[in-house]
């Protein structure tokens, strides 16, 4: 009988030990629910914050005026454009980043001297660039005045 009984209170001990096991997974399990909620919570509000800020980029260049002048290339640019060109016509069936990363070597390689030039070009397009920008924002604020006034 005694033997039963220690049977008994050693199922019960058994179970009750499961329980709390069982209990104390459920809260780990809980608090891991939780942590992933908040988690997809940033994530989605970062996401609706690019979402916005892609709309608004897109609003501003809507509403950008088509005839207004754009910036002039860099003198970087103005190289990266010529010599991308003779890479492409030299080495056929290259891929962009190689061209890019040769063309970047070629910059750091110029001497100051074919920087300069380059320096003088990207200059000469920045004097066209302000000029056409000043004529621009004169007829743009004439065009203004026209609206106001009718």
């Amino acid at each position: 009988m005694q033997e039963m009984e220690v049977y008994k209170q050693k199922k019960k001990e058994e179970a009750l030990n499961l329980r709390k096991e069982e209990e104390e997974m459920m809260k780990l399990q809980k608090q891991e629910a939780l942590q992933l909620l908040k988690k997809k919570e940033k994530t989605e509000n970062i996401i609706k914050k690019t979402k916005e800020k892609r709309q608004k980029k897109k609003k501003q260049q809507q509403n950008s005026d088509p005839n207004k002048p754009k910036k002039p290339a860099s003198s970087f640019l103005l190289f990266s454009k010529e010599t991308r060109k003779t890479l492409i016509q030299e080495r056929q069936g290259i891929n962009n980043s190689t061209i890019n990363a040769l063309i970047s070597v070629k910059w750091k390689e110029l001497s100051e001297e074919e920087k300069n030039s380059w320096n003088a070009k990207a200059a000469e397009a920045m004097e066209a660039y302000k000029k056409e920008l000043e004529e621009y924002k004169s007829t743009a604020a004439a065009a203004e005045e026209n609206k106001l006034q009718q």
